[in-house]
């Protein structure tokens, strides 16, 4: 989602949930769908949900969609919806997206942005409605705009090398430069361990990542929450999607000076050979 639907930290754990590295790496991905549903929560309690689905045609082409929302307790103050679609190549181990739009509900207001894109670089974006930048905001220059992912994009994990897929390959050094239409930031990661987990149905090892964020351009410097996020990193754990050397994001855990937030998946359809039954959204 969006800042204005969720805490920034937990918005960018559904909307930015990962990220891929460069490398000369080929990697064909197996045709099929993969899926998952999340819940989050800060302080034990449910702020929302999301569903993504993620289909690969081709060995190589992704469309990839989230539906998220806000619920419980969070949704009597800041009500929303969103859906954001992501479509692109796999060339290498590294997402190259081609197109990106995310449409936002709250408040009875609907705001859309669409980002076109070509060889890793922005080529176009259409917000409507269309809101000048902050005065105080950094500004985003066309050199911020070359080689970035967008935020759903930046999703698509692939293990690089040769190794264990849930070993340090599925993250470490890892950078990703994302840019949603507003705010250019980087997600950085450093592998942590491997990890046995048992999480919504899957049960093996797992590839523990801690990530940290880095606005680069688009953001106002005084925001208080901005400047939080910066300060701390976050735990992600990542679980093989069968037969591939991708991976999924299981869990994220985001511990803050108010208390703890996570998105965690309640479903998981790892398995891109095999059709799924997926719950209806509410």
């Amino acid at each position: 989602m969006t800042v204005r639907l969720l805490p920034v930290p937990i918005a960018a754990a559904l909307l930015a949930l990962g990220g891929a590295a460069a490398s000369a790496q080929q990697v064909t991905l197996r045709n099929g769908e993969v899926s998952a549903d999340y819940s989050v929560s800060f302080l034990g309690l449910s702020i929302g949900s999301g569903q993504m689905v993620s289909t690969t045609t081709d060995g190589a082409n992704y469309r990839t969609t989230l539906n998220a929302r806000v619920t419980g307790i969070a949704a009597m103050f800041a009500g929303g919806t969103g859906t954001a679609v992501a479509q692109g190549r796999v060339a290498g181990a590294q997402a190259v997206p081609t197109s990106f739009q995310i449409q936002v509900n709250s408040g009875g207001k609907v705001e859309t942005t669409d980002i076109g894109m070509a060889g890793g670089n922005v080529r176009s974006v259409v917000r409507n409605p269309d809101k000048p930048p902050h005065t105080r905001a950094t500004p985003v220059t066309e050199a911020h705009l070359r080689g970035v992912l967008d935020p759903l994009s930046a999703g698509i994990f692939i293990a690089s090398g040769s190794g264990p897929v849930v070993g340090a390959g599925a993250c470490d050094q890892r950078v990703s430069r994302i840019y949603n239409g507003v705010v250019r930031f980087d997600l950085i990661y450093s592998f942590v361990e491997t990890r046995p987990v048992d999480i919504a149905g899957y049960k093996g090892d797992a590839a523990v990542c801690r990530v940290r964020f880095e606005p680069v351009a688009g953001y106002r410097a005084d925001r208080s929450d901005i400047q939080a996020a910066r300060r701390r990193s976050a735990e992600v754990i990542l679980v093989p999607v069968t037969g591939s050397r991708a991976l999924l994001p299981a869990k994220i855990t985001l511990t803050t000076g108010y208390g703890t937030g996570t998105a965690q998946a309640t479903r998981l359809a790892l398995d891109p050979g095999q059709a799924t039954t997926r719950r209806a959204s509410n």
